[in-house]
């Protein structure tokens, strides 16, 4: 999202999310990681019972966000 917001592009799916409910860009992205968070801890307890299964999601889990959070595209340096 912040990426795109730099570049003035608005074909995003936040962007898109924020207009479609009547919501800021801010109060849309908090409501979006929300539900992200939500839906993570849903899988989390789905697949508990099964360690196998959660455990490789667990480790497919950081990888992406470790992978995701070198990329220089998303330009996360500038924000965090």
């Amino acid at each position: 999202y912040y990426k795109e917001e730099i570049e003035g592009d608005s074909a995003n799916y936040l962007s898109l999310m924020a207009a479609s409910r009547g919501l800021n860009k801010q109060d849309a992205l908090r409501k979006l990681i929300e539900k992200t968070v939500q839906l993570h801890h849903g899988i989390l307890e789905f697949l508990r019972p099964r360690p196998e299964a959660y455990d490789s999601y667990v480790a497919f889990f950081k990888g992406y966000i470790k992978l995701h959070g070198t990329f220089g595209r998303y330009k996360l340096e500038e924000i965090m």
